[in-house]
């Protein structure tokens, strides 16, 4: 069943960066301006992806600097692409962002480069799996002015709240994922009755300058990893952590749901949407609206 499922997924990847590829004859960015920084994760097989993400993002955001983070597998074409049609002020090489302290999991990477970013400037980090479908990004770029941490929602009308509530509401799930595991935990902080928490998805959030730092991130692992053990080095620490911030930032907020919403089968109108992993290829939605925002880029 999991070489079947390798097989598909290599398939479903191989057309859409099939059908996507005329995003290769789109206009390259000329990236404006040293704030934000936006920073993604990219490794070689999502490279049409990451284009596609960050050209649509930038298009309506319209400033800031570009940091891509390489996992390793990058190749010398994919750099050449990426210099032509990108820009990146910097490549962070994943290997060298690292702390004894914290989850070697390669998404806690993003955080690590993220907390030696915002320490100058507001910082975002972007999925290569998103795409920017809509005509405005304003709620984006009045967080960005405002100085207010950002997260992408999860449910209509969520609000950050005391983290008491996610420890009650994670206690109804027999769920031994990280994250349930990690709430359901939260009230043995010793200063829980002070801290928020939301539930969002770090696939697309933005950390005000100074909204955390590397301090920071080791201090929190370290409480975690003393209530739950090795459990806080498995995939999804680094989302819970990244709710954690955001919650706690002085200025935190979500982003409006569905406008800025995860694709799990059900298309919403939208303006940003984040194709998670096992949903991705569902329905032909990514390829549809990839098509039409590359039409959009090669009219511009």
């Amino acid at each position: 069943m999991q070489a079947l499922k390798k097989i598909l997924g290599s398939y479903n990847r191989y057309r859409f960066n099939w059908l996507v590829k005329d995003v290769l004859y789109t206009q390259p960015l000329q990236p404006q301006g040293d704030s934000p920084v936006i920073v993604s994760m990219l490794c070689h097989r999502d490279v049409m992806m990451y284009l596609l993400a960050i050209k649509s993002f930038y298009r309506r955001l319209g400033r800031g600097r570009i940091v891509i983070i390489n996992d390793g597998s990058l190749t010398a074409r994919d750099i050449e692409l990426l210099n032509y049609h990108v820009q990146p002020s910097a490549y962070e090489q994943a290997h060298r962002l690292h702390s004894p302290k914290c989850p070697t999991y390669i998404s806690w990477k993003k955080l690590f480069c993220i907390a030696h970013h915002i320490r100058d400037a507001f910082t975002i980090q972007l999925d290569s799996d998103t795409l920017t479908t809509g005509s405005a990004l304003s709620e984006v770029s009045d967080c960005i002015d405002s100085g207010t941490s950002f997260i992408l929602g999860t449910w209509q009308n969520q609000e950050i709240g005391p983290m008491m509530e996610a420890v009650v509401a994670a206690k109804a799930h027999p769920s031994q994922h990280v994250q349930m595991l990690a709430e359901r935990s939260f009230e043995r902080l010793p200063d829980v009755e002070n801290l928020k928490y939301v539930r969002g998805c770090s696939g697309f959030d933005g950390f005000a300058q100074g909204a955390f730092d590397m301090d920071y991130l080791e201090h929190f692992s370290g409480q975690m990893f003393r209530l739950i053990g090795d459990k806080w080095n498995e995939w999804g620490s680094e989302q819970t952590i990244s709710n954690v911030i955001v919650a706690n930032s002085d200025k935190g907020t979500v982003l409006p749901y569905p406008k800025y919403y995860n694709y799990w089968g059900e298309v919403k109108p939208a303006d940003f949407i984040h194709f998670v992993g096992s949903y991705r290829y569902h329905g032909g939605v990514y390829v549809r609206e990839a098509r039409k925002v590359i039409r959009e880029l090669l009219a511009q």
